[in-house]
């Protein structure tokens, strides 16, 4: 039963109600990666913003307050692991949850991960299936 589920979900045939006005923030300095990321999400019905550098996330973050930050790692000028500290102090971002993004290995990831403050970390590539369960996870916290 359980099985078909999965499979209509993974294929997108089966939607699920995720909470409408929720905002993502994609931040990775890869172009494909971005409009990858903001299709899955608008595609659910989601809204998505995209930063591509420093100066582009210090943009977005005046203009709009998201609900949730998917972060690359592997970011020019300042990592993604030190963003994610940073942006944690700030009292504007409290409670929004950041979750680091890397194709790095596994254990890189997480030593990475347990210095940044983020919420949590996903592999990528990114998928519709990491999307989502991300998005239902913090949107219940």
């Amino acid at each position: 039963m359980f099985g078909d589920v999965f499979k209509r979900l993974n294929e997108g045939n089966l939607t699920m109600s995720l909470p409408p006005g929720f905002k993502v923030l994609l931040v990775d300095d890869n172009p494909l990666v971005l409009k990858l990321g903001r299709a899955i999400v608008e595609r659910e019905g989601l809204s998505a913003f995209t930063a591509s550098t420093w100066i582009d996330l210090n943009r977005e973050l005046a203009s709009q307050r998201p609900d949730l930050i998917l972060m690359d790692i592997n970011m020019p000028v300042m990592k993604g692991n030190r963003l994610s500290e940073l942006l944690k102090s700030k009292p504007s971002l409290s409670g929004v949850p950041i979750v680091l993004m890397s194709d790095l290995p596994e254990d890189s990831l997480q030593q990475m991960f347990a210095s940044s403050g983020a919420d949590a970390w996903i592999r990528k590539p990114l998928t519709r299936d990491k999307i989502v369960s991300l998005v239902t996870k913090f949107s219940a916290a």
